[in-house]
């Protein structure tokens, strides 16, 4: 009896663990499980039809299920491990912030999305801190800016693009410090048209571009135009 109750139960073990090698069989087939897809659509609809793999991995999303997704939804690979949906608007500043978290947009390319310029740039312009390797930025047409590391996060902020998209970008009064202190290489036009709109503008901060202006070592030179142009 007792015997024959213990061969039952192993049996029933080796039941269930069939059927359970059997299930992930399938839905290894089958790419995603219905939590993996619902993950992905979400990741999908925040970061306006891109996929990351790396974000879905962290949410737990195996790599198999991120390349199956992709294929089944026809998504096409515009760098390493990084997708657009076919229906998506492609966003060139979306694409080169997700393949290098740790730049900034700065100088002319912050000015056209804060609206102090009405010019956009043919050439996206970025910063980097001192010791970053941005050559594939340079090769691929990119403006690349040094600064020195402590200066990097200095008026820091987020913003949205044009498609809706969020990225790494200098506040007003960083950028109106930036080009007076690069004065020599921006145009003579987008420079005067962003002082002009930056001092004009009601939601300026006199006591954070002058903070920002002593840490830079442009006071002087950024006192000057205040005082001509308040």
């Amino acid at each position: 009896m007792g015997r024959n109750f213990i061969d039952w139960g192993f049996c029933f073990f080796v039941f269930i663990l069939t059927f359970s090698l059997q299930k992930i069989k399938i839905i290894a087939k089958g790419g995603e499980n219905m939590d993996e897809r619902n993950i992905l659509d979400k990741l999908l609809e925040e970061q306006n039809g891109y996929i990351r793999l790396i974000d879905a991995q962290n949410e737990g999303v195996s790599k198999y299920s991120v390349l199956d997704y992709v294929r089944k939804n026809e998504m096409e690979k515009i760098a390493p491990g990084i997708y657009i949906s076919p229906d998506a608007w492609e966003d060139r500043l979306y694409s080169i912030q997700l393949r290098n978290r740790k730049i900034v947009f700065s100088h002319e390319t912050a000015l056209y999305i804060h609206n102090l310029s009405d010019r956009e740039p043919f050439s996206p312009v970025i910063t980097v801190g001192r010791g970053y390797n941005a050559k594939h930025l340079k090769d691929s047409g990119v403006v690349v800016h040094t600064v020195r590391q402590e200066w990097l996060a200095l008026g820091l902020t987020k913003a949205q693009t044009f498609t809706g998209n969020t990225v790494r970008i200098y506040d007003k009064e960083r950028c109106i410090c930036d080009i007076i202190k690069n004065k020599k290489r921006m145009d003579i036009q987008v420079f005067q048209k962003a002082l002009t709109s930056y001092f004009s503008d009601s939601e300026k901060n006199i006591h954070n571009l002058m903070e920002y202006a002593g840490i830079m070592g442009v006071s002087d030179k950024v006192r000057q135009y205040a005082e001509v142009l308040l």
